[in-house]
């Protein structure tokens, strides 16, 4: 297929999505006539806090937060990983002092702002916790009630009186492969054991339904591009009670917690966009679902020895989320030849010092094969995916694989 195949097929929404013209139109007049600083105390200042007040309030409304105090405005959901998990830690150790063995609870499969987050923790002394997942991305309530109870006992023997750890982080939705975790439960478990819960959701907000009282969580991250909203802006949301050292000092902005002029463009953007998404939420799901099974099943029809990866299509998957893994298929050699044919996906591996490593989350699910690892691709379809686009799909994914294993069976 030529290399201007067209239509050209968008099929990597959870990478990022393009804003949407609602988050454009709420941008613009704070990036032309409503340019003031919300921090000053003028007739042009004030507008422009009033503005960030609204952007704020509508937010906490969509997440099912308390009140609009409850979320503070970040660059991303990395940002916002990197705040709580070294304010979770800090915040440990203000109440419990040196004696206490500080830990962090998280899952093999979270995001890398999480992962390499917790490597700079266990660098500084922190004992991370990995808990596994089973074949489809789940983590076991069990093994987290047991991690937290061995970690406890561990404790008491010492003769140290603290919670077994400062923080359990588990995302919402795995970006990879979509598995959709039971957040109400494991926060539950947390709890039992007095420790905080946070959940990165930057894949789910948007695209399933959130409520973060529901949820029980402590804290929960997310991303504005995610849905539609502007790049370089995300929020965090802590619930009431549970606070947190800041992460960037210097000024009052977030309440003290969060130093720098805000970016209310960015704020106003990712409000609406969010807003619009949860207006129409689940009508747009079951649609993207439905379309979705249908890219599913036709793949696996066309494709031998290709395996869907993550949970078997239902409510605990992502809506959007179709991700494999094809045997005796280079992912980055098969992305390639899927943009060359028109279809934008992505590549469930990292090349790092010129090879390319099996993807963390394939290799958590226990696909150790490299014949088959080395091959994972993911595609996350768009809100306004049409019929028309999965029959193309069906159309270039599979000449695309078999032509990729042609050359890979070549080297």
């Amino acid at each position: 297929m030529p290399a201007s195949a067209e239509p050209y097929i968008y099929a990597d929404n959870a990478a990022t999505t393009p804003l949407s013209p609602a988050a454009l139109q709420a941008m613009m007049p704070f990036l032309t006539s409503t340019f003031g600083n919300p921090s000053g105390i003028h007739r042009v200042a004030r507008e422009a806090a009033d503005a960030l007040a609204d952007a704020r309030a509508r937010i906490a409304t969509c997440l099912g937060a308390g009140a609009p105090n409850d979320i503070f405005f970040t660059s991303g959901g990395s940002e916002s990983d990197t705040w709580v998990l070294h304010g979770a830690v800090q915040r440990f150790r203000d109440q419990f002092g040196a004696g206490a063995r500080v830990r962090v609870v998280t899952s093999a499969i979270e995001h890398h702002a999480i992962l390499h987050g917790c490597d700079e923790l266990e660098r500084a002394g922190v004992e991370i916790m990995h808990l596994p997942v089973d074949t489809e991305g789940f983590v076991a309530p069990a093994d987290l009630r047991r991690a937290l109870r061995d970690a406890s006992a561990a404790d008491h023997a010492a003769g140290v009186d603290a919670p077994p750890a400062a923080l359990v982080s588990i995302m919402l939705a795995n970006n990879e492969v979509g598995a959709v975790q039971d957040i109400a439960q494991l926060a539950a478990i947390a709890h039992e054991f007095d420790v905080p819960f946070h959940t990165d959701a930057v894949q789910a907000v948007g695209h399933i339904p959130v409520d973060a009282r529901a949820l029980g969580v402590d804290a929960l991250s997310l991303s504005g591009h995610k849905f539609h909203g502007p790049r370089g802006i995300g929020a965090l949301y802590l619930r009431p009670g549970f606070s947190i050292p800041p992460l960037i000092t210097g000024g009052a902005q977030e309440r003290g917690l969060r130093a720098g002029t805000e970016n209310l463009a960015g704020a106003a953007g990712m409000a609406a966009a969010l807003a619009e998404a949860c207006a129409d939420l689940e009508p747009r799901a079951a649609h993207v679902a439905a379309l979705r099974d249908a890219f599913i099943q036709g793949i696996l029809d066309a494709c031998e020895n290709v395996q869907l990866t993550g949970p078997a299509p239902s409510e605990h998957r992502l809506p959007s989320i179709a991700s494999f893994v094809c045997r005796d298929c280079d992912s980055e050699l098969l992305v390639m030849l899927l943009d060359r044919a028109g279809v934008a996906a992505a590549a469930g591996s990292a090349c790092a010092t010129g090879s390319t490593e099996p993807s963390h989350v394939i290799t958590a699910l226990g696909i150790a094969d490299p014949t088959w690892a080395h091959g994972s691709v993911r595609f996350s379809l768009a809100d306004d995916v049409s019929a028309a686009d999965v029959d193309l799909l069906l159309e270039r994914v599979p000449a695309c694989i078999r032509r990729a294993r042609l050359i890979s069976s070549m080297r």
